[in-house]
């Protein structure tokens, strides 16, 4: 039986996420999940509150690591070998549980809504979450990002993103494919990479006594005591590798297709201009055979195989959490919605296009990470050159892609 979505559409072609309804009704909460974008009117089937929510994915985080390292150093050969097959699995999801301790939670709790407003409870907990990932401390990070947020700032070469962007070679009036390049060369760079890593660590020293002491410890049990209990083979497979390379690469593409960056001035009091560099940023594509064509077993294969390769380790390790919705985070106030609603945020942001109340965000929705890219380096290699970078490197840092 065909779904009403799909009938509805008659001789248009269905949305990306409507396609989706070619596969049975139970496995559209999947589907949602993995997309990050719902059907029309779609509620969620579960909704932890926010703080049960942190607590069980730091625990899991910790409980995989764990598992993983104890599979890598098994005397038995077939838990070896399953450890090592499944390192792939593994340290996506602890880089996920990472970048979702410091993009999700650590960033809800600088904003005061990871608790309720004005709790302290937000302060210790980004604070910890901070540790935790080892990410920019959460002084910092709350300046910066603040910062991001301010209309005056917003995607222009004093937003920390936009200036490490730059920094990096990803700057505005270049042809795409430069563009492209400099992003890809980036991504593989030993020197971004130590680069990030140095930084990430000092930002941890630069803290309190009490919290620069505990920073020092977890320091110390993941680059000295685990290898020295585990083996350094184990702990580079199950630690490192998810902490520090993975980390900085999932951090890379997230800021870089967050936003348009550094397309002209700053949008200011233009709510139109300000909208527009704001996207939706979805893990998926079209399925096969919902446009009136048939598909052919290698056309399946192929969406299959880009599925399970490509778009579940997006969704994984770089678009964790309410990071498909993001526009909806800064134009919350424009759709007349509530920051505590964060947690549905994949939701809200759906109920806002269903009300016609969306500020546009059904025209900017992007399908798979080479669109996101592609979309994002398209505006900027269209707009003018920023001539003007003199405080480039002092505004660069990892800044809220820590």
């Amino acid at each position: 039986m065909v779904h009403p979505l799909l009938s509805a559409a008659g001789k248009r072609r269905p949305s990306v996420r409507a396609s989706y309804l070619r596969f049975p009704s139970w496995t559209q909460p999947f589907w949602t999940r993995l997309t990050g974008k719902p059907l029309p009117y779609e509620q969620p089937l579960v909704c932890l509150p926010a703080t049960l929510a942190m607590g069980l994915d730091v625990a899991m985080a910790v409980l995989v690591c764990m598992l993983h390292l104890t599979l890598l150093t098994a005397e038995s050969t077939s838990l070896l070998l399953v450890g090592y097959a499944l390192t792939p699995v593994f340290a996506l999801y602890l880089t996920g549980a990472l970048r979702k301790a410091q993009v999700v939670y650590g960033h809800h709790a600088i904003h005061g809504t990871l608790f309720k407003q004005r709790s302290r409870a937000n302060t210790y907990s980004a604070r910890g979450l901070t540790i935790f990932a080892l990410s920019q401390n959460e002084a910092e990070y709350e300046e910066e990002h603040l910062d991001h947020h301010r209309r005056t700032i917003f995607t222009t070469l004093h937003d920390a993103d936009a200036a490490l962007l730059y920094a990096c070679g990803v700057r505005p009036g270049e042809p795409l494919e430069k563009l492209k390049r400099a992003l890809f060369v980036t991504l593989v760079s030993p020197r971004y990479h130590l680069w990030f890593l140095k930084a990430r660590l000092m930002s941890n020293l630069r803290r309190p006594p009490i919290e620069r002491a505990l920073a020092a410890m977890w320091m110390a049990l993941i680059f000295v005591v685990v290898p020295v209990q585990y083996g350094a083979a184990a702990a580079c497979l199950a630690v490192w590798l998810p902490l520090t390379i993975l980390y900085q690469m999932s951090a890379l593409l997230q800021f870089a297709t967050e936003h348009v960056w550094l397309t002209g001035d700053a949008p200011g009091t233009n709510a139109h201009a300000y909208a527009q560099r704001c996207h939706g940023r979805f893990c998926g594509e079209r399925v096969p055979g919902t446009d009136g064509s048939s598909a052919s077993a290698r056309t399946w294969l192929a969406w299959w195989a880009r599925t399970l390769c490509l778009h579940v380790p997006m969704r994984m390790a770089v678009l964790v959490g309410d990071l498909p919705a993001h526009d909806w985070h800064h134009l919350v106030a424009a759709v007349g919605h509530s920051t505590s609603g964060w947690p549905r945020a994949i939701y809200e942001r759906q109920r806002a296009i269903d009300s016609g109340n969306s500020a546009g965000m059904e025209e900017r929705e992007l399908w798979g990470i080479g669109a996101m890219v592609h979309h994002v380096l398209l505006s900027m290699s269209r707009a003018p050159a920023q001539l003007n970078a003199r405080h480039v490197q002092q505004e660069a840092s990892p800044a809220n892609s820590l």
